[in-house]
C-alpha cells in the first residue's frame, strides 16, 4: 500500500508534464501545418522566451505588474475581510450591505474601467483600484460564509460570558473563518493577476500588459506568444507559493480535517 502511495505521488507530477509537453506538440504540429505568421510554432515561441525573459526591460516589467499586484491585492483583501467580518457577525450589518455588496460584486471589474479613468486617470492608481475592486469580492463573500459557520454554541457560549462584539470578532469569528477567508484569498490572487494584465491595457506605462498589447501592435507575435507563456507560468507559480504558505498557516486545520494531502 505504501509502495501504491508513493508511486501515485511521484507519478501524479509527470502525468502533468507529460501533458504539458503534448500541448506543446500539438500546438507546433497545427502551427507548422496552418503556416500562419498569427500563431508561430511553440518551438519559434519557447526560443524567444529563452532570449527575452532574462533581459532587464522585461523583468522590470514583471516586477511593475507584481508590485501592482501586491498593492491592490493587499487593499482588497484587507477591505473584503473588514467588510465580511462585520457583515457576518451582524445581521443588521448583512440586511443593509447586502445589496449594495450585490450589486458591486455583479459588476463586472473591466467594466468599471472607463469610469476610473475619468476619475483616476490612466496611470498607476486607477490600475491599482481596478485590482483592488476585482479581488475584494470572493475574499469579503467567504468571509462572510466562514463567520456565519460558527456554530449557535460558539455563539452563545461568548454571550454567557458577555463578551464584547469587537473581541468576538478577532477571538471567534475570525479564527473559525479563517479556512474559508484563505480560500477566497486563492481564488483572488488568479482574478487580481488577471486585472493587473487589463488594466494595464488601457493604462499608461510598464508592465506585462503594456508590453504585450505593444508588441501586438508592433506584429511581434512570437515575442507576444513567449511573454503570454510566462504570464502562465507566473499564475502557476504564484499559486503554488500560495498554496505552500496556506499550508503552514493552517496546518491546525487540515490536521484537524485529516487533510494533509492537499
Amino acid at each position: 500500500m505504501a509502495l501504491r502511495t508513493s508511486r501515485g505521488q511521484v507519478g501524479r507530477p509527470l502525468l502533468g508534464v507529460a501533458v504539458f509537453v503534448g500541448a506543446l506538440v500539438i500546438w507546433e504540429v497545427w502551427a507548422r501545418h496552418a503556416g500562419s505568421f498569427l500563431v508561430p510554432p511553440a518551438s519559434e515561441v519557447l526560443d524567444r522566451a529563452w532570449h527575452i525573459w532574462p533581459t532587464r526591460d522585461f523583468l522590470a516589467d514583471v516586477a511593475a505588474s507584481l508590485s501592482r499586484l501586491a498593492v491592490g491585492f493587499a487593499i482588497g483583501a484587507g477591505v473584503g475581510i473588514a467588510i465580511g467580518l462585520l457583515m457576518g457577525s451582524s445581521l443588521a450589518t448583512r440586511r443593509a450591505l447586502d445589496p449594495l455588496v450585490e450589486l458591486a460584486r455583479a459588476t463586472p471589474p473591466i467594466a468599471i474601467v472607463p469610469a476610473l479613468i475619468v476619475v483616476l486617470g490612466v496611470g498607476q492608481g486607477m490600475q491599482i483600484a481596478v485590482i483592488a475592486f476585482g479581488v475584494c469580492f470572493p475574499v469579503l463573500v467567504n468571509t462572510v460564509e466562514g463567520v456565519r459557520a460558527v456554530s449557535p454554541e460558539a455563539r452563545d457560549t461568548a454571550s454567557m460570558l458577555h463578551v464584547g462584539r469587537t473581541e468576538r470578532v478577532y477571538r471567534i469569528y475570525f479564527p473559525a473563518a479563517l479556512p474559508s477567508i484563505v480560500a477566497g484569498l486563492r481564488i483572488a490572487v488568479s482574478i487580481g493577476l488577471v486585472l493587473v494584465v487589463v488594466s494595464e491595457f488601457v493604462g499608461t506605462g510598464d508592465g506585462l500588459g503594456s508590453y504585450i498589447w505593444a508588441l501586438r501592435g508592433q506584429f511581434l507575435y512570437p515575442e507576444m506568444y513567449a511573454a503570454i507563456l510566462f504570464l502562465g507560468l507566473l499564475g502557476y507559480t504564484l499559486n503554488r507559493l500560495f498554496l505552500v504558505a496556506e499550508r503552514r498557516l493552517l496546518a491546525w486545520h487540515y490536521g484537524a480535517a485529516g487533510d494533509s494531502a492537499r
